[in-house]
């Protein structure tokens, strides 16, 4: 319910009021003719630029329900705008309303189109608020926006028959369902120097007329609402039920009005059309009758609206991250400081505790130098962990190798084999040549095992102690494999002597030993 200005034109006035905060507190009232116009534009130059809501209430309307095929989307629309250029060719204002469908077989869609059928009755009223540049909302007839009483009254009956007293005349405005079907606006005269009674045979008539347009039969029972504005319709009520018993008929007076509908007195007793005014600023109806060369301005209006939401929106964002931004280097901040303030904690108490130390035995350079002495010692010093894994992958690749002893050095001097004469060394194909310094410190292993099982069989014994030792010359560590000892002497030069029978308890062993020695990186 933003503000907005809200105009009722009708043949005999205009009734101009501005809605701010869901209500306004009076109307002002135009006489219709040309003086009216200047006054009227007098007052749009005191007006800030606002939508504006226009009621038209004359006797110039027309409204016919139709039904049509049922249709979606252009079809529609086609179907919809070619039916109302039939049914009005000289005014622009016109509209249709959707009301249901049918409950035949076909279901067709059911229409309400309305028409303002004298558009020179607002043409001037119109123009002065054009050339005031104020956004028009919509163009709206009298009747559509009396439907709003249904829902602020909360009226449920099937067949209403709606009437209120109007400069013009009776205004009386049927509906079926909740829905507007037909409306007229009468011109009563006393009848025999009554006016009630004149009131009373023009809604007796509209019954007739219902029945005359199959709208509804005189056997359906109507209901009546006297919206009585100004309390001058008290006897109504009682000249209904006398005279027509087949009519419920019920009165609303000016204080219920205001209770029911949130409407001042004053502001209800400033003009007649301040209560379809107070209607319509609470919720515009569909029924727009204006085209689209009339509400372009209003479009802007909306379009420029939003644009400044969407400005105020970005604008509260930046400033909520700029303090997001804002809170978080003080909060940083804070716990800089907090973090120097425990590291100035954290010195004074270690200098406190090293104020108790004991003296050192030596100096600072002492120890460091020890240090570093222990470092070198600690890399100068050798486990056999390394040769033990290496000889273990050979034992396992070359099962028919039985381990009985097994020495370790880490020294200048290679390991001892005990004065036993060794044969050429296996050399490790990666092996480098001897280098200067070859008198380091360097790992060397020494092996001592059988071939198991053996059958007398030495070339075999032989060869597998010599692929266990190949094996060993394999890994990159290995600088040199050296077999000192096998089960036989094959050396050549050697002489036969003795016989077969000296040896045979020493058949069933092929012994062996075999110096492995690491490279001095290692």
């Amino acid at each position: 319910m933003a503000d907005s200005l809200l105009i009722c034109v009708s043949a005999a006035q205009v009734s101009a009021a501005h809605w701010h905060g869901g209500r306004f507190s009076s109307c002002t009232v135009f006489v219709n003719d040309e003086n009216g116009v200047v006054a009227f534009k007098e007052f749009l130059q005191q007006t800030k630029r606002m939508p504006v809501k226009m009621i038209v209430d004359a006797v110039e309307e027309d409204y016919r329900f139709e039904s049509m095929p049922h249709s979606f989307g252009s079809d529609r629309s086609e179907m919809l705008n070619r039916k109302l250029k039939q049914h009005y060719r000289n005014t622009p204002y016109f509209s249709a309303r959707p009301q249901g469908r049918d409950t035949s077989k076909r279901r067709d869609d059911r229409y309400l189109f309305c028409a303002l059928t004298n558009p020179e009755l607002i043409t001037n009223w119109l123009k002065a608020i054009q050339e005031r540049d104020l956004p028009v909302v919509g163009i709206y007839l009298l009747p559509t926006v009396s439907a709003g009483l249904l829902d602020k009254l909360s009226l449920k009956q099937p067949n209403l028959l709606l009437v209120s007293l109007h400069n013009a005349g009776m205004r009386l405005t049927y509906f079926r369902d909740q829905k507007l079907r037909i409306s007229r606006l009468a011109r009563t005269e006393a009848k025999g120097g009554n006016l009630t009674k004149g009131y009373a045979e023009e809604i007796s008539n509209t019954r007739l007329y219902l029945h005359a347009l199959r709208v509804m039969t005189l056997d359906e029972h109507l209901s009546v609402l006297i919206v009585d504005r100004d309390d001058s319709l008290g006897e109504l009520v009682q000249t209904i039920a006398r005279d027509s018993p087949n009519i419920d008929c019920r009165r609303i007076d000016r204080a219920q009005l205001s209770t029911n509908l949130g409407i001042t007195v004053p502001a209800l007793e400033s003009s007649n059309d301040a209560l379809y005014l107070h209607l319509l600023g609470l919720r515009a109806p569909d029924n727009n009758l204006a085209p689209a060369t009339v509400t372009a301005g209003f479009r802007q209006h909306q379009l420029r609206r939003g644009l400044y939401v969407l400005t105020g929106l970005t604008t509260l964002t930046i400033a909520a991250w700029c303090a997001v931004n804002v809170y978080q280097i003080v909060d940083t901040g804070l716990d800089i400081d907090n973090a120097k303030r425990q590291t100035a904690d954290l010195q004074a108490q270690y200098l406190a505790a090293t104020r108790e130390f004991p003296a050192a035995p030596t100096t600072a350079d002492n120890l460091e130098r020890a240090v570093e002495i222990s470092k070198k010692i600690g890399a100068t010093t050798r486990s056999p962990e390394l040769m033990m894994e290496l000889v273990s992958e050979a034992l396992e690749q070359n099962p028919a190798i039985y381990m009985k002893l097994f020495g370790w050095k880490y020294d200048r001097i290679e390991i001892g084999v005990d004065g036993a004469k060794a044969t050429a060394p296996v050399a490790a194909p990666n092996a480098p040549p001897p280098l200067p310094g070859a008198d380091a410190r360097k790992q060397s292993a020494l092996i001592e095992g059988e071939v198991r099982p053996f059958r007398g069989d030495y070339r075999a014994a032989i060869e597998s102690i010599k692929t266990f030792a190949a094996t060993l010359s394999k890994r990159p560590e290995v600088a040199e494999v050296k077999i000192a000892k096998l089960p036989l002497d094959i050396n050549p030069t050697l002489s036969l002597s003795g016989n077969t029978t000296e040896n045979r308890d020493q058949i069933g062993k092929a012994e062996f030993k075999l110096v492995v020695v690491f490279k001095q990186s290692v």
